[in-house]
């Protein structure tokens, strides 16, 4: 069976995959990269300036999902990836992550400040 007779076949599966994958956070890597490097800002303003941006940008970006980077005022940050785990299983690990760091100071708690591909701490 030649590839055109394959895709006129299963035309309908591939439009279904397709569709999911862009509606569903599997879009185009440089759109996802983009989103990344825009968040520096908010995340330097998150973690007082002293956010790992380069662990944000080049560990954390390109990881699985499940994921979640959790940072405080302080510059302590945490992150968490896994595929076999729960958004929330992934959540408490990179707070906890986050809280073992040398500069965590508890008097400014560690929030969670990107899930998955997507910016969700508040300022």
């Amino acid at each position: 069976m030649t590839i055109i007779n394959t895709v006129r076949r299963h035309a309908p599966q591939f439009l279904v995959a397709a569709t999911a994958l862009l509606l569903f956070g599997g879009g185009s890597p440089a759109l996802a990269q983009d989103a990344y490097k825009a968040a520096v800002p908010a995340l330097e303003q998150a973690g007082g300036a002293k956010t790992c941006v380069s662990c944000f940008l080049e560990r954390y970006a390109p990881a699985e999902q499940p994921k979640a980077f959790a940072v405080s005022k302080d510059g302590a940050y945490g992150a968490r990836w896994h595929r076999q785990l729960s958004m929330e299983q992934v959540k408490k690990e990179a707070l906890e992550s986050c809280q073992k760091k040398p500069e965590y100071n508890a008097a400014n708690p560690c929030v969670i400040f990107f899930e998955n591909d997507k910016l969700v701490w508040k300022p």
